[in-house]
């Protein structure tokens, strides 16, 4: 399956960029500027943001998606940079960068780069350049701010996953680190991680497991809350997030699809699966500490790596 444009060819509305996403970041004002030594805690920083109609996203319907992290930007921001999210610091981040490997000189694509802490850790690694992506304004104001950010081996752009502002075959791996599915089309943004990957390239996705996890909304005494038709259906599932005992702001939402359905997207996109994992706490993490047992009674994550066909 070919799904790059033909040499000469004009660029597509499908592959159409979003229009002034090159100079959002740019429009982004931070109220007051941070160095190493004079960094305000996280709760602090206050960002003016661009409308969606002064950036000209098109966010492909996703907007409640998109509303509910701008809702919570402040909370999550503040979650990953005191490293209060277990899940996140013992488990997912281990596993997500073991699967990445040696990532020396490669150009990444952070795919719903968040406040921009897995870029910076790629680019510890080695990483040769690292395009951060998100539809989250704040997100993208706190990474391009924070000081550790290094505008030569690293940009941030205010995008869309499904219609990004990059060019075919300009990076060698798409990152993509809990990213929700989207509302809207959600195949889509496979279709563009395969047209800017590069031939030898490679995509590396860590999702909620789509056949075990189950939302806060949806849970019963026994922990269990969708049903069959539900799960081949797919579900769109809206919760707040309880971490270190801080609840979110607002409930985010999620869409959540069968196994079947995910890896029809990506087989449909050009992609074959060449390796799966399902993180997990490993058995001395589950001897020192029993909030591991207490928390993680089924697996809740599904890391996948891809490459194209």
């Amino acid at each position: 399956m070919n799904i790059r444009a033909a040499p000469g060819r004009p660029e597509s509305a499908f592959h159409r960029r979003i229009p002034a996403s090159e100079n959002a970041i740019k429009n982004i004002i931070v109220s007051r500027r941070c160095s190493v030594r004079n960094m305000p805690p996280p709760s602090t920083i206050r960002f003016r943001i661009p409308t969606r109609s002064q950036w000209g996203a098109n966010v492909l319907g996703d907007e409640p998606v998109s509303d509910a992290y701008a809702a919570n930007a402040e909370f999550w921001i503040r979650i990953v940079r005191e490293n209060l999210d277990p899940y996140r610091s013992g488990l997912t981040d281990p596993a997500l960068l073991a699967l990445v490997g040696e990532c020396t000189g490669l150009h990444i694509l952070d795919a719903g780069c968040g406040e921009g802490y897995l870029a910076r850790e790629l680019i510890t690694r080695g990483a040769g350049f690292v395009h951060g992506v998100d539809t989250c304004a704040e997100f993208v104001a706190a990474a391009a701010s924070h000081p550790a950010h290094d505008p030569s081996r690293t940009r941030f752009r205010l995008a869309d996953v499904a219609a990004l502002p990059l060019a075919d075959d300009s990076v060698d791996l798409v990152v993509v680190n809990r990213l929700p599915h989207g509302l809207s089309e959600p195949g889509r943004r496979f279709t563009e991680f395969a047209r800017v990957l590069r031939p030898s390239g490679r995509l590396v996705m860590l999702m909620m497991h789509p056949c075990f996890y189950v939302a806060r909304g949806e849970r019963t005494s026994a922990g269990t809350g969708f049903t069959i038709d539900d799960y081949f259906a797919g579900r769109t599932v809206r919760q707040r997030f309880e971490v270190a005992g801080t609840r979110s702001p607002a409930a985010s939402v999620q869409a959540l699809y069968s196994l079947e359905a995910t890896i029809g997207m990506l087989t449909t996109a050009g992609f074959a699966i060449t390796a799966v994992r399902e993180p997990r706490p490993s058995d001395r993490q589950r001897r020192e500490n029993p909030w591991w047992d207490e928390h993680f009674t089924r697996p809740l994550f599904l890391l996948l790596e891809c490459a194209l066909l």
